[in-house]
């Protein structure tokens, strides 16, 4: 993944959120999954590795979500880099 300078910024200057929000509202099995989501594994590669359905991952990714207050993806890839769940290469 590509990560422009702005972007790293926008990161960087919201860090603060994710002190109010952190990952100690997921369950560790809430956290595996986003962290593969983080890392951009899809509902059945991620399913493969943990062996479990695409639609039970897709229901972990549901409830992560809505723990969080989060309606994408990308807002779910964003939290998991502030809270320093995934890295920045």
């Amino acid at each position: 993944m590509k990560i422009t300078s702005a972007w790293r910024a926008s990161i960087l200057r919201h860090n603060h959120e994710a002190n109010v929000i952190g990952l100690d509202v997921l369950s560790l099995r809430e956290r595996q999954v986003l962290e593969l989501v983080a890392n951009g594994l899809n509902n059945q590669q991620i399913g493969q590795q943990l062996a479990l359905s695409p639609k039970t991952i897709a229901r972990h990714r549901e409830r992560i979500m809505h723990k969080l207050n989060m309606h994408s993806r990308t807002e779910l890839v964003k939290f998991a880099i502030r809270t320093g769940l995934v890295q920045l290469h």
